[in-house]
């Protein structure tokens, strides 16, 4: 197969789990939205930094060997920024 095809269909396997990626994490900022309302509505604070750890310790020892807590951290940073502003809408 030409490099340049081989490269090209790996590209298109790479837009689909961009798509696929994107589908869910508009779900769990959906998710995240009805948390932030929950909390709103009895007065609980929205940051909450130890969730985030949890998150990040856990996935990183589901993926030991796969991806650092340091590259984990990177990826869920942003994902956290989100989440947060829209439970503060």
């Amino acid at each position: 197969m030409d490099p340049k095809e081989k490269i090209n269909q790996l590209r298109n396997i790479i837009d689909a789990f961009d798509d696929q990626m994107l589908d869910l994490l508009v779900q769990r900022f959906a998710v995240s939205k009805e948390i932030g309302e929950i909390k709103a509505s009895h007065g609980l604070n929205m940051g909450d930094p130890n969730r985030e750890q949890e998150i990040v310790d856990r996935l990183a020892e589901k993926l030991k060997g796969k991806l650092s807590k340091d590259d984990i951290s990177a990826i869920f940073g942003p994902v956290y920024k989100i989440s947060k502003r829209l439970q503060k809408k």
